[in-house]
């Protein structure tokens, strides 16, 4: 049709945008529901690429005549401290505002000795 070869296909909006211009790009690429469009494009992506991972991690352990783990008990994301059994924590590791800091008054030159 001689409407595709003037206009823009938006694949993610499923539209022509009238005329292929950069104004009208950039309108449209702008615009709120073609963000949302966007946005809902790479999510549904993200969700069918973990479930691949998922089905290809079950069926190896279903192949190997093993159970899948269950995820239920498995640490939340974060919940290790990320170091090897047996190493010690950094310096002043902790919670927030447990390390000892002393604050300079106000307007004191770098270097100034703390009170």
């Amino acid at each position: 049709s001689p409407l595709t070869l003037l206009a823009l296909f938006c694949d993610y909006c499923d539209v022509y945008l009238t005329h292929d211009s950069m104004s009208v790009r950039k309108a449209h690429n702008n615009g709120r529901n073609h963000l949302r469009n966007v946005v809902e494009y790479y999510q549904q992506i993200g969700h069918e690429k973990a479930q691949s991972v998922i089905d290809s991690i079950t069926s190896s352990y279903n192949a190997e005549g093993q159970s899948a783990p269950n995820p239920m008990f498995a640490p939340p994301p974060g919940a290790g401290s990320g170091l090897p059994p047996g190493m010690p924590p950094p310096p002043h590791s902790g919670p927030p505002g447990s390390h000892h800091h002393h604050h300079h008054p106000p307007g004191a030159p770098p270097g100034f000795p703390p009170p």
